[in-house]
């Protein structure tokens, strides 16, 4: 009778505390089973044991090295649900991880990579472009997102979440378009789990390459879908249409991890000390104080303020003065931390966080206050190598196949404009990456002049750095110069004198006047503070 009636109420308990918290209630019942199941403590021991990757540890702070030689997807495979979620989690929440994204969004991409047919003909180049214009800001319309923004979120993604896919969709009825996949939608679909060419959603042949992707209908854990099956039916996708953008570090791996795995703890660390530092400020502008009594109380359990005897019948204000019992002092509360010495220990996690992703801690923090000119100059030529390869990745991976997609699909349908065009020229482009302002304008000005100058630069390099079109630059300023001497004769004035090249020493601060020439290749070659 006992037994039953514990029965009942250990399932009254369970059942109310799946209703008030459905997370207490799995985490109960994982405790239990723990106790009373000896082969799910194991295995689950077993798991937790083969992690491979630090961030994805729970109590990582000083624990010991995994020393572990398994595969790349044996190591990434387990952890990557927990470091993909806590990767969401600091973009989401903390400011720092946030920050760090959208600056490296900002440089990768920008307002979005712009697009110039590269066929050697400027006719045909001419047709091209006119066709991706029409097209590209209808690319995403499950998204509703232009290209530039198209951009931006697969950057977003893959550095929050180390990959994401890309799916082109065909129909009869409109032109092809593409659709953004979150990573958690590629998985194994359900009864394929023993396939050994399906890994982790990805299916590949003999020789180990990837001939399709088993995507989700819907996300796995979406809440709106109301119980439906959707999120756990999985479709077939040829990788001809689908492409997987994610950094591979390992051979044969499988899937793509968080660019902050490495850096999540640090990240955490960080904010924790943050948050500490505030409650201790907080603290320090308050009255904090305890009421040390020397009475004794024998059941703790039974006092309360009101029966101790103290309940405030007014508001505190600064002045006030209490009246004590007798045998009763007040302690106060005053923190011991150095509050001073928070900021070199902010850009010490800060180093080590720019270290992991090749970007300097004042891009971190985006502080260049302690910078001199040659330092801050330094800083950004190293952090953009890191940003060039990412640009140059993101080209080769999707965006030169998405442009011969639509071009392809445009002529498939009949577009007029590209009936000349041949197979090979459909995919024939060159993408500009969004530029980066000058340090200093004029030392790097005078630079760019002299390369040009000597041929070491073209004006297609030199606008691409700068982020716009060789071409539109050059018919724009042609039109300027023709528009002002046409306006010079109609006014009756003189033309205007040509420019002379720049020849002019320049003077540093507090540096003698040396020749341009050799102030300019000092400064490009990075000896920087050199004086001749």
């Amino acid at each position: 009778m006992k037994r039953a009636l514990k029965k009942i109420m250990e399932t009254t308990v369970a059942a109310g505390l799946l209703a008030v918290s459905p997370r207490r209630y799995r985490a109960r019942q994982h405790f239990q089973r723990m106790d009373q199941d000896g082969d799910y403590r194991e295995a689950y021991l077993m798991t937790m044991r083969a992690r491979g990757y630090r961030a994805a540890k729970a109590g990582a702070a000083g624990a010991p090295w995994s020393n572990s030689s398994r595969s790349a997807d044996g190591e990434i495979l387990i952890d990557l649900p927990t470091m993909r979620n806590r990767s969401r989690e600091l973009v989401r929440d903390d400011s720092l991880g946030s920050g760090i994204i959208n600056t490296f969004a900002v440089n990768w991409v920008g307002a979005g990579m712009m697009a110039q047919a590269n066929t050697g003909d400027p006719d045909k180049n001419n047709r091209l472009e006119a066709v991706w214009r029409d097209r590209r800001n209808t690319l995403s319309p499950a998204d509703d997102l232009t290209h530039g923004e198209s951009q931006r979120l697969i950057a977003r993604k893959v550095l929050e979440d180390g990959e994401v896919l890309r799916k082109a969709v065909f129909s009869a009825d409109e032109p092809v378009w593409f659709e953004t996949i979150e990573a958690d939608r590629l998985a194994t679909p359900i009864g394929r789990t023993s396939d050994p060419r399906i890994r982790s959603g990805v299916e590949r042949d003999d020789a180990g390459r990837p001939v399709a992707y088993w995507i989700l209908d819907a996300p796995p854990n979406d809440v709106f879908l109301g119980g439906s099956p959707a999120g756990f039916k999985s479709t077939r996708f040829s990788a001809e249409f689908v492409r997987h953008l994610k950094f591979t570090d390992r051979p044969g791996q499988t899937r793509g991890v968080p660019m902050c795995h490495a850096i999540l703890q640090d990240l955490r660390d960080l904010d924790l000390l943050l948050l500490a530092s505030l409650k201790r400020t907080q603290i320090a502008a308050c009255m904090a104080g305890f009421i040390r009594s020397d009475v004794a109380i024998e059941d703790m359990a039974e006092v309360t303020a009101q029966k101790y005897g103290y309940v405030l019948d007014q508001p505190i204000e600064p002045g006030m003065l209490f009246r004590l019992y007798p045998g009763e002092n007040i302690e106060t509360l005053i923190p011991n931390f150095p509050t001073p010495e928070l900021g070199p220990f902010v850009i010490m996690i800060a180093r080590r966080i720019g270290a992991a992703l090749g970007v300097t801690w004042q891009v971190i923090l985006k502080d260049f206050s302690q910078s001199t000119y040659s330092s801050a100059r330094t800083d950004l030529l190293e952090t953009r190598q890191t940003y060039r390869i990412l640009q140059t990745w993101l080209i080769e991976k999707d965006l030169n196949w998405e442009w011969s997609t639509v071009m392809a699909d445009a002529r498939l349908r009949g577009d007029r404009r590209l009936a000349d065009v041949l197979d090979d020229e459909l995919g024939m482009v060159r993408w500009i990456p969004p530029g980066w302002q000058w340090v200093d304008p004029e030392k790097e000005a005078a630079a760019a002049e002299i390369e040009l100058r000597i041929g070491t630069m073209t004006l297609r390099d030199l606008c691409a750095q700068k982020g716009t079109d060789w071409e539109e630059v050059q018919d724009q300023r042609l039109q300027e110069e023709l528009r002002e001497i046409l306006k010079r004769q109609e006014l009756g004035l003189p033309e205007k004198p040509q420019p002379e090249p720049t020849t002019k020493a320049i003077s540093g601060n507090g540096r003698k006047p040396i020749e341009l020439d050799a102030d300019i290749f000092v400064e490009r070659g990075g000896n920087h503070g050199r004086e001749n």
